[in-house]
């Protein structure tokens, strides 16, 4: 009998152990890609929806573009609202279906993001990195420009 209470108690306390480790992994409940995706998706729907404000909460203190001399994040938003009341966005559409997620470093790339508006269409790369806890959008590159 006390063999049985004892494999019982084991097999009892490994399951306990298996549901709590389980929970601790899955805390949160969403892989950084996820989160990744996420951010992505937040970004593409401030830009369709010309929330500059929006569009800036997914964007590092540390946002760079290689494709704009001293570019940062207050001159990305005066970018975007100059690009918003020039009717460049409007009508705007953002697809990911093309898309391809790199995690390269620590950070994720996201390549080819097409964008497409009323003066065109072009593919943007983003780059995210994590920053306490959040993935942000920490460059962008801009195909064609």
């Amino acid at each position: 009998m006390y063999c049985k209470q004892s494999a019982a108690i084991t097999v009892l306390m490994l399951i306990a152990v298996l549901l709590v480790s389980g929970c601790a992994t899955t805390a949160g409940g969403k892989s950084d890609e996820e989160m990744v995706k996420e951010t992505a998706s937040l970004w593409a729907q401030a830009l369709v929806e010309h929330n500059v404000e929006k569009l800036l909460s997914t964007i590092s203190e540390s946002f760079a573009a290689p494709q704009m001399e001293s570019a940062d994040k207050a001159m990305l938003g005066t970018f975007i609202q100059q690009a918003i009341d020039s009717g460049y966005l409007d009508d705007a559409e953002v697809s990911f279906e093309d898309a391809e997620y790199e995690l390269k470093d620590g950070e994720y790339f996201i390549y080819p993001i097409d964008l497409m508006g009323s003066a065109g269409s072009v593919s943007v790369e983003l780059g995210l990195k994590k920053e306490n806890g959040t993935w942000l959008v920490s460059s962008m590159s801009v195909d064609g420009i």
